[in-house]
């Protein structure tokens, strides 16, 4: 893979960059990115892997962060890169507020870029984000800190970085299956209940089904008499009408001596005698009689009340008389003023015609009216005397209409009496009738058809009934109890197998936890002997022997690593010192063997991560991403060293492109490419140019 150019559009400190420019293509091979701290050397370094995988590798940065900052609002990334000798470009845009879009063209034969729809960043160039991070991205800082880094430290980088947690991983999903397993056979073993219980609950229920058998047999045979007993006596119909007409009879000749009785008692009470009512037309005549006398008392009573009317009506106006001249006094009383004329005498005027009336005249008049209201007073005491008698004549009237009334009230409920006792003598006749007429036709039914008898009948009849329903409701139960046991014993047996499936579950989940058991132990031997110690360990040593004798001039070769160690002991490192010819421990470098050991052991891991498949789930092909990105990593060494691996990078065939940023000097005999990186002051806007070098021939 080559990339070919790169443009940024407000990313950043750069505001508008184009590399190399025209229709020049970045070369392969080593490029050297130079300028001054702070310039912008890293962003073109984070813009590239920003165009590859966005944001997401740039940890607690948001994509709003890598906007120019100022009045922008939005940024893009053009990335032109060759890959299987086909032309690509990726683009990115992104806003304030908004999210990157990201999109791959791909050049057609016509020299036309066209969009690759639903392409997925990971899956086409076959590596990860964190992988690539990982492998082609050395940061700054990187190189020194690996150098000095403790052996637990590096064990873990190392592992971390070949993707060897994953084995933890599996150890805790094999750790979560055993601990899910446990619990499922800890569940199904609380559910388990001994075969031995089960066949005991059998053989119980078994038998009380027989216990239950044995009674049922024996109520079914005593209900059997029981109907036959029943089946001997008379029909529930027969009983019941015997018993109608029984009762009957009862109540008609309790009846008939209850009005005989009512009728004597008042026929001793009055004037009757019975021959009276044994012939209607002597009751009818007496009844007429009397009703003749009390229709004739009621008339002169009528006749009498009318004159009583008549009477008091005299009385009324009598006594409006006596008020009229009462008023009459009283007004001449109130009215009739006396006065003294010239002869002395006293006189006054009539108040009606305004005559002059005297003294004696007024006296008179006063005497007049007084002798009326004492005839008027008289007859009224004569009226009250004659409404009196009118009274007791009344009176009188009114009691002997009440003791005819009387009397015709005696006599009609004697005769509805009489009609009673003639109504049920006769009623008596005809039940009895029906009665010696049943009893005849139900002789040979019954032999002794008395009202006791029957009512004997009938209470045994009813005892009989009810121990036979408490019988066939005992027989019901027990056939239920019967057959809930026999579904009790096919739960049972059910039963059986369930807990025999269930403990061929738990013997089985048994057999999983051994193997999982197992498997974790394999797992466990399988990264420390054969993962680590027999392959991963060696092509480390392997690798990073073709860069350290190089970087170190020859002194220091055959790097020994022993990765087997606890997480707690870690990595054990040690390099041959070829002026003594000893293997020593990496622990007595100096500063700068042990950064050009870190550089070697750096770019050592890069290049096994683009090629080696640790483990099954490693991509199946080397990814499409080979070129190396490395950040300040010679700033820790002297100007021998720098020359040296600059030279070996220059060779190198490893990566097809290299991309170094340095702010140290340039051996004079170095000759590569170049991306030279300025800033305008004034603004903070960077700049940068690419400069091509033609290489030369390193000895």
């Amino acid at each position: 893979m080559q990339i070919t150019k790169i443009q940024f559009k407000n990313f950043m400190g750069y505001k508008q960059l184009i590399l190399p420019h025209g229709n020049e293509d970045l070369p392969k091979g080593l490029i050297l990115i130079s300028g001054k701290n702070s310039y912008g050397k890293s962003t073109i370094l984070e813009g590239i892997l920003f165009a590859f995988f966005g944001p997401k590798l740039f940890k607690g940065r948001n994509a709003e962060s890598f906007i120019t900052y100022g009045v922008q609002d939005k940024a893009e990334i053009y990335l032109y890169f060759v890959l299987d000798k086909e032309k690509y470009y990726l683009y990115r845009k992104w806003g304030r507020g908004s999210s990157v879009s990201v999109k791959l063209f791909k050049m057609d034969k016509s020299n036309q870029y066209r969009e690759i729809k639903d392409f997925n960043i990971e899956a086409f160039f076959e590596i990860s984000a964190e992988q690539a991070l990982s492998t082609v991205f050395v940061r700054q800082g990187e190189v020194e800190e690996l150098a000095n880094k403790k052996g637990a430290e590096l064990r873990e980088m190392i592992i971390d970085l070949f993707r060897l947690n994953i084995i933890d991983d599996a150890l805790n999903i094999l750790d979560s299956e055993t601990k899910t397993k446990r619990f499922n056979k800890e569940q199904l073993e609380k559910s388990r209940v001994p075969l031995e219980r089960i066949e005991e609950d059998i053989e119980r229920t078994i038998n009380e089904i027989s216990q239950f058998k044995k009674l049922l047999s024996v109520n079914t045979k005593k209900a059997t008499e029981i109907e036959s007993k029943l089946k001997s006596f008379p029909s529930n119909d027969i009983i019941s009408q015997l018993e109608s007409l029984y009762k009957q009879i009862e109540n008609s000749l309790d009846k008939l001596a209850s009005f005989k009785e009512d009728f004597s008692k008042k026929l001793s009470n009055s004037s009757l005698k019975l021959e009276d009512f044994e012939k209607t037309q002597n009751v009818v005549k007496i009844v007429n009689t009397l009703t003749r006398e009390k229709n004739n008392l009621i008339s002169k009573k009528d006749l009498l009340d009318k004159k009583k009317i008549a009477t008091t009506r005299g009385l009324g106006k009598t006594k409006g008389r006596i008020e009229d001249v009462q008023s009459k006094i009283s007004k001449m009383q109130e009215s009739f003023q006396f006065s003294t004329n010239e002869a002395k005498n006293e006189s006054i005027k009539c108040p009606t015609c305004q005559s002059v009336l005297t003294k004696e005249h007024y006296e008179e008049m006063i005497q007049e009216f007084n002798q009326d209201l004492i005839i008027y007073q008289e007859k009224i005491k004569a009226i009250m005397s004659l409404l009196d008698n009118f009274d007791i004549e009344l009176d009188g009237f009114q009691t002997q209409i009440d003791k005819y009334n009387e009397q015709l009230f005696q006599i009609e409920n004697l005769k509805s009496d009489y009609e009673n006792i003639l109504k049920y003598q006769k009623e008596s006749v005809q039940i009895q009738t029906e009665l010696d007429t049943t009893l005849k036709s139900i002789k040979s039914q019954i032999k002794d058809p008395s009202p006791d008898n029957i009512k004997k009948l009938v209470i045994e009849k009813e005892k009989f009934g009810t121990e036979l329903i408490s019988i066939k409701r005992d027989i019901e139960e027990k056939k239920e109890y019967i057959e809930s046991n026999k579904k009790k014993i096919e739960n049972l047996q059910k039963e059986i197998e369930r807990m025999k499936e269930l403990e061929k579950k738990i013997g089985d989940l048994e057999i999983d936890l051994d193997h999982l058991n197992k498997a974790k132990e394999y797992v466990r031997r399988f990264v420390t002997e054969y993962m680590v110690v027999k392959r991963l360990v060696k092509n480390i040593a392997l690798t990073t022997n073709k860069y350290i004798k190089d970087f170190t001039s020859g002194q220091y070769s055959d790097l020994l690593l022993d990765l087997s160690g606890s997480r707690k002991t870690g990595l054990s490192l040690k390099i041959r010192d070829n002026f003594n010819n000893v293997h020593e421990s990496i622990e007595v470098l100096s500063g700068g063997d042990k950064t050009a050991l870190g550089m070697a052991l750096r770019l050592s891991i890069s290049e096994l991560m683009s090629k080696i498949r640790p483990t099954k789930d490693s991509p199946k092909k080397n990814p499409k991403i080979d070129f190396l990105l490395l950040d300040e990593p010679l700033a820790a060494l002297d100007e021998t060293r720098r020359e040296r691996i600059l030279k070996h990078l220059i060779k190198s065939q490893t990566f097809s492109q290299i991309f170094l940023i340095t702010h140290t000097a340039i051996p004079t005999d170095i000759h590569t490419h170049k991306i030279i990186v300025d800033k305008d002051h004034t603004t903070g806007i960077s700049t940068a140019k690419f400069e091509k070098q033609k290489l030369v021939q390193l000895i």
